[in-house]
């Protein structure tokens, strides 16, 4: 290996990350999740590690390109859920008026239906008092005709 290789090759996790600019769990936890472009030596899936510089600063760039794909699609979202959030609260004020209306109307439907039940009341006590009024006409009328029916009971005719 000639030193100009030497310097493009990263030897570990420690260089790594200091290349990086980060820490060891990091880069570590990066090569697990995200895919950071490490090689080991064969039959060690676990232990020392190496990376070219070249490699690592591809990655960084195409990883910073779907970061802003990601903050484009999360600024998408955001702005739609925020239009949505708008339009629910715009929708529950209408509703909210609506309701107010409707609860106006019923009151004042419950107070005719309630004005309606009184006249009624009143109606119904009146012509009570009218039943009562005639039943009483018609008792006295029929005890005073029944006393003067003959004995047998039978009108006398009209001449």
């Amino acid at each position: 290996m000639d030193s100009e290789e030497q310097q493009e090759v990263l030897s570990g996790w420690k260089d790594i990350a200091r290349y990086m600019g980060k820490g060891v769990r990091t880069v570590q936890r990066y090569e697990r999740n995200l895919g950071l472009p490490v090689r080991r030596p064969a039959g060690k899936p676990r232990g020392s590690v190496v990376a070219a510089k070249s490699d690592l600063d591809l990655w960084v760039r195409s990883s910073a390109t779907a970061q802003e794909s990601f903050n484009r699609k999360t600024l998408n979202i955001e702005a739609y859920l925020i239009a949505e959030v708008q339009n629910g609260l715009r929708e529950r004020a209408e509703l909210h008026a609506e309701m107010m209306r409707l609860r106006k109307d019923l009151r004042t439907s419950v107070e005719k239906v309630h004005a309606s039940i009184l006249r009624l009341r009143q109606q119904l006590n009146e012509t009570r008092r009218r039943h009562d009024s005639m039943s009483k006409v018609i008792r006295e009328y029929s005890m005073a005709t029944c006393h003067s029916f003959p004995a047998g009971g039978k009108h006398p005719k009209p001449n």
